[in-house]
Formats: C-alpha cells, structure tokens, sequence
C-alpha cells in the first residue's frame, strides 16, 4: 500500500516544486531552474517556492522581488546519461511544467534527455 503511495504521488523536491510553481505562477514561467532562488525561497516545511518579500522589484510584475541568492544544481557525472543531460535541459529551458516538457522540442516528444538536448542544439556531434 505504501509503495502505491510512493509511486503516485513522489516526494516533493525542489525540482517537482519548481514544475509547479510553472504551473501556477506566469512570472516563473520566464525562468530557468538556477534562476529561481533569486526571486523565491524555499519553505522546507511546506516544500514550496515563496516569493521573496524583499528585494529589487522587478520590472513589469509589481509582485515580483529580486534577490542575491545563489542557486546550486547538483552536478552529474556524464557517466549518469539521463540524469547529466537532464540537468543540461534545466539549463536551457524555462518555465518546464512536468519533466515531459523538458523532454518535448517544438512539438516532438523526444525518448529520451539526450535526444531533447539535442534538438535544442546543446550537444556537439564528434564526426
């Protein structure tokens, strides 16, 4: 039963948080992964990105403040395909809403991260 659980309803990260936060916020929508801790905090608790309270505004969204946070993804060894070329994509797309929009160029469901990174012309071909 616990495993049932698990499987449909993952733990929340900071990564599933942020798909969210895509799915309910259009200013997050603009942004890249490593973006977001300048203009939101991280409730540990609830497991929610916040808006940050204090900060520079932000032209054209009165609600939005930016800070001097550094963000930190965790590097991946090349060795760990899916998982190295996934944090490439985090990198170059903004505002995914579900790890299936990380995987989809222009319309096109790609099969894997590899095939989605290179479509997005982030891999250099060795021939």
């Amino acid at each position: 039963d616990n495993v049932h659980e698990k499987v449909n309803e993952p733990p929340r990260t900071t990564l599933t948080a942020f798909f969210l936060l895509c799915q309910k916020d259009d200013f997050a929508k603009t942004l890249l992964y490593c973006d977001v801790p300048k203009y939101y905090t991280w409730n540990a608790s609830e497991k929610v990105f916040k808006r940050r309270v204090q900060g520079t505004a932000v032209l054209g969204y009165p609600d939005v403040r930016e800070g001097d946070a550094l963000s930190r993804v965790y590097t991946v060894h090349p060795n760990n395909f899916e998982c190295f070329f996934l944090r490439l994509l985090l990198y170059a797309v903004r505002g995914p809403t579900l790890f299936e929009a990380l995987g989809t160029v222009n319309g096109r469901i790609c099969a894997t991260f590899r095939e989605a990174c290179q479509l997005h012309g982030l891999l250099e071909d060795d021939q």
